[in-house]
């Protein structure tokens, strides 16, 4: 049987099927990258919370460029998530720069591609050499490889020392073919932190340059992770911290664009909710967060659990949202609640105001010695920790269930 719920892929949305209004985003941002006025070099950061809608904002960027710019502007696609294994950002994003001015169709940039290729040959044979050396080798050829090594060690550092002068000189030929370059770099939340500063410096270093705009999509906390990684052994606290991701930041960006929070209950009008999910869209807009990639999963969780269960009659949707809501939004509250699902009505009971906290026998009297203690100190640590749990846990509904919580967890996992 077909199920009546939604299944929401995840991938980013274009300009036509925009429901977050990022459209006039991408429209004001594709008129400062191709403004004559807008001087080079220049870094546009779009910053938000992950899931907040950044990959499709540089998607609906990337295609007002291809549909109106596709001349004028080479747009460079990077995700550095995709090279997290490399041992350095810099190789692959020039090997991604070289391979999109190699598919130029008007094959106008061959004397750049070339010039580009020349390059990473030689920065890439230092790590090729090394692995040659590393082999069986007889003592006959030592002495060649060693040569070779020395040869082409002189080669990379070289190369190294000149490559900011040599990629300007690139930029500056394709800006004589009346195009500017433009470096999209997505998916940076999800590298390691040292990955991340990584590829933010390898881009102040070698993209800082004439006819060159960069965007980078970046949520703010994952830099200061990487800061704090790479200042560790200098013991700042995570006050210092942000400062300094702070600093960081502005000597790279000129211009920050900050992604709004979406309203999510008209996010949630405009995918067309039917039958029982419909029904309970006002429950659904008092408590997902303002997160279209969280909406998204807590939608189709609550869809695949409610189409497997529907031959049992006597499971509550409403009991499931709250629960597939608590898992995606708020994991360690949820941890509790799988290892004592009594908090559920506990917590409950404090929100209605009906939990006697400061009443040690009265607590005792309801969860028995061992447990009176233990679940006082969960209800002090998770009562209003977030805004959205007085939603989650008004009226009696988990007292109502509480003797079947356990079924409901386990149907979602621990």
């Amino acid at each position: 049987m077909k199920s009546e719920f939604l299944v929401l892929s995840d991938a980013p949305v274009s300009l036509r099927g925009d429901r977050l209004d990022f459209t006039r985003y991408a429209d004001a941002l594709a008129d400062v990258i191709t403004d004559e006025a807008t001087e080079t070099p220049f870094t546009i950061g779009v910053f938000g919370p992950w899931g907040s809608g950044k990959s499709s904002m540089l998607r609906m960027l990337d295609q007002r460029l291809a549909e109106e710019h596709a001349e004028r502007v080479v747009r460079v696609h990077f995700n550095p998530w995709v090279h997290r294994r490399e041992p350095n950002m810099l190789l692959p994003l020039l090997h991604t720069l070289h391979d999109t001015l190699a598919e130029d169709r008007g094959d106008r940039f061959r004397a750049v591609v070339g010039k580009l290729g020349y390059v990473i040959a030689n920065l890439t044979s230092d790590a090729l050499l090394k692995k040659l050396s590393g082999g069986a080798v007889t003592m006959d050829r030592i002495g060649e490889l060693a040569e070779r090594y020395a040869e082409q060690r002189g080669k990379v550092e070289s190369e190294m020392r000149n490559l900011r002068r040599t990629l300007q000189e690139q930029a500056d030929d394709v800006a004589a073919k009346g195009s500017r370059l433009l470096v999209l770099v997505d998916d940076l939340d999800r590298c390691e932190p040292h990955e991340i500063i990584d590829l933010l410096e390898s881009v102040k270093l070698f993209l800082d340059l004439r006819h060159v705009l960069v965007v980078i999509a970046v949520a703010k906390n994952v830099v200061d992770r990487g800061v704090a990684v790479k200042y560790k052994d200098f013991g700042f606290g995570p006050d210092k911290v942000v400062e300094i991701g702070d600093e960081y930041l502005d000597k790279m960006i000129q211009l920050p664009l900050y992604l709004p929070p979406i309203d999510a209950g008209g996010y949630l009008s405009g995918l067309g909710l039917t039958g029982e999910l419909a029904a309970h869209a006002g429950l659904l807009r008092e408590i997902v967060a303002p997160n279209p990639r969280r909406i998204k999963r807590v939608l189709n969780t609550c869809s695949i659990l409610r189409t497997v269960t529907r031959s049992d009659p006597g499971l509550r949707l409403d009991i499931l949202i709250r629960l597939v809501v608590l898992r995606v939004q708020s994991p360690e509250l949820y941890a509790a609640l799988a290892a004592r699902p009594g908090l559920a009505a506990a917590l409950e009971a404090r929100y209605g105001g009906r939990l006697p906290i400061d009443n040690p026998g009265r607590l005792i009297e309801l969860y028995g010695q061992a447990e009176a203690e233990a679940m006082k100190t969960a209800v002090q640590k998770f009562y209003r920790s977030q805004g959205y749990l007085g939603a989650v846990f008004s009226g009696n509904v988990f007292t109502e269930v509480q003797d079947e919580l356990s079924r409901y967890i386990m149907m979602l996992g621990s």
